[in-house]
């Protein structure tokens, strides 16, 4: 397996010409002060290194560089070489996290890897993450599943976590993700508090998201307490291994449910279920829809309120871009885009929010600042990471509880 990803590695990186094209449009080089390592073209380099390390050729610590990439492949598509440093990032985590570079794991990754592993939930709060369906009532004869994946709801933990690790410090935090990924019984223990505004919000993001379906005349599934989390973090950490294990459980899971049909909330569950899941889970036949493809757009009253749009990562920088959102956006308002849009959009520095939190804020206000000097009235979002991420003033709104807003009576 290790020897394979150094090969898929070393393909990946020997196309680059150097010529710093990547730089131009990676949201986390300038957000880290123009730190070389901590940029697309760093890491590329960064990962020529690692293949010298691991010939024999010294010791080299590129945790941090390849950990801090956001995944967002915005550099793919300014590359003339073709070069996806987000793939070089994602390659080498792998080899990381397999310890094909011994002293590079990154203990919090672990930490979530093996919590998520042991609990199917990032945090092992999985029961706690069904409260906002309380009073709704499921069709358990239905084929369609909707599925959260948790996603919303952990949102009102990230802020919580981080305090917590401030307080500890880089090295009792580190020493205490040690501990956790050993024996993840002890996440239980952890002073975790969430943040009740964060809670009730995306709660009520969930109950809009159901009542736009349920007015488009779809009646779902849903497994409350035993809905598993995706696996989004093991994979995207690099834990392969892991996730192919973990993946064959969430789709057994699924497919016990009685479930054809998959709706997804998110970017980032619809993108790991339809693309990825395939790759790992062999006869994954599940059809996975986002909700958007089921939402009747007869339903909503338009009108002329000016709008901009900020495209999830997971949507616009994919090989199959998903542009339902903007469409539906644009039958309802007048829709302005950032300068950074479309195979140009930029990340909102949600996939280190837990890692790297600082990088994570410096590039979030970078494109708050751009959404808002479109000057629309209010910035819409799709995803609850992008939306927790640049929720920095009562101008930003998610897209399911825009389009609630415009239901005709």
């Amino acid at each position: 397996m290790i020897s394979d990803l150094f090969e898929e590695l070393e393909s990946e990186v020997e196309k680059c010409i150097s010529c710093g094209f990547c730089e131009s449009v990676c949201p986390t080089l300038p957000a880290a002060g123009y730190d070389l390592w901590k940029g697309a073209r760093g890491r590329v380099i960064m990962g020529k290194e690692l293949l010298s390390a691991a010939k024999g050729n010294g010791t080299l610590n590129v945790s941090d560089s390849f950990y801090s990439c956001l995944d967002c492949h915005a550099c793919l598509y300014v590359c003339p070489a073709g070069v996806n440093a987000g793939k070089v990032s994602h390659i080498s985590k792998s080899i990381i996290a397999g310890d094909g570079i011994p002293g590079n794991q990154n203990p919090l990754a672990r930490m979530i890897a093996m919590v998520t592993m042991h609990y199917m939930n990032p945090l092992g709060i999985g029961e706690k993450c069904a409260g906002w369906f309380t009073g709704m009532k499921a069709d358990p004869d239905s084929t369609d599943l909707l599925y959260t994946g948790n996603m919303y709801q952990l949102m009102a933990y990230t802020d919580g976590m981080n305090r917590m690790r401030e307080r500890m410090g880089k090295g009792m935090s580190k020493m205490m993700s040690s501990l956790i990924a050993r024996f993840p019984g002890l996440i239980r223990l952890a002073p975790m508090k969430k943040d009740e505004a964060t809670a009730l919000k995306m709660d009520s993001t969930l109950s809009n998201i159901a009542l736009l379906l349920r007015k488009s005349g779809i009646s779902f599934n849903y497994l409350a307490e035993d809905e598993p989390y995706p696996g989004t973090f093991i994979y995207d950490l690099g834990y392969l291994d892991l996730f192919e294990q973990y993946a064959r459980k969430v789709a057994k899971i699924l497919r016990d449910s009685g479930a054809r049909r998959i709706i997804t909330v998110d970017p980032h569950t619809y993108d790991l279920l339809k693309n990825t899941y395939p790759k790992y889970v062999e006869g994954f036949d599940l059809e996975v829809v986002h909700y958007l493809d089921l939402i009747d757009g007869s339903s909503f009253s338009s009108g002329s309120e000016s709008i901009t749009y900020h495209e999830p990562c997971h949507f616009s920088l994919r090989q199959d871009a998903y542009n339902r959102p903007l469409e539906t956006l644009r039958s309802v308002a007048s829709v302005s885009l950032p300068p950074r849009s479309g195979r140009r959009t930029k990340c909102c520095g949600g996939p280190d929010e837990l890692i790297f939190p600082e990088l994570t804020h410096r590039v979030s206000q970078n494109r708050y600042d751009e959404l808002r000097d479109t000057g629309a009235g209010k910035i819409v979002t799709a995803c609850p990471i992008c939306f927790s991420n640049l929720n920095k003033g009562p101008e930003v709104v998610e897209i399911g509880d825009y389009l609630a807003s415009r239901l005709k009576n």
